[in-house]
């Protein structure tokens, strides 16, 4: 698959240009066309990938929780959300309380362009809107991010 980045809060900055070739190229290596019910297979290829390169398996907000994050490596939280809308503003909530808590000090959330979501089905995650309504919580949201959009 293809991407493309966007930057909130200096997020292109504070990752790593490291961290970010290794969440690219595992992007680029999904080979699972955008179709109709493909998410999890998606979500399958990408996961391989980044765990290819060292990333462990999900991450635990915090000891007493079972709220997760898709995985953390070198201080950077990542979020991958293939899902449904609603799941990408939990995801920015977990994000940001590891930011506070000093866990992370970046983010990386991948989530489909527009066009892949409505391939993939309804109500899913897309980085029009994540980007759009970033600029609008930005008080809310202060955690650097990279955003990479799947084309």
């Amino acid at each position: 698959m293809k991407h493309i980045t966007y930057s909130h809060e200096g997020g292109s900055d504070a990752v790593p240009e490291v961290v970010q070739r290794e969440v690219a190229a595992a992007i680029t290596a999904v080979g699972v066309k955008p179709a109709k019910g493909a998410t999890t297979k998606v979500r399958d290829a990408f996961l391989k990938g980044i765990q290819e390169s060292g990333w462990p398996a999900e991450v635990q907000l915090s000891k007493n929780s079972k709220m997760t994050v898709t995985s953390t490596k070198d201080e950077i939280g990542l979020c991958l959300q293939t899902g449904n809308m609603g799941r990408m503003y939990a995801d920015l909530l977990k994000l940001q309380t590891m930011y506070l808590n000093k866990a992370i000090k970046a983010a990386i959330v991948v989530v489909p362009s527009r066009p892949v979501a409505k391939t993939l089905g309804d109500n899913i995650a897309n980085a029009h809107r994540l980007v759009r309504e970033l600029e609008i919580f930005k008080l809310a949201y202060s955690v650097p991010t990279l955003v990479f959009s799947l084309e």
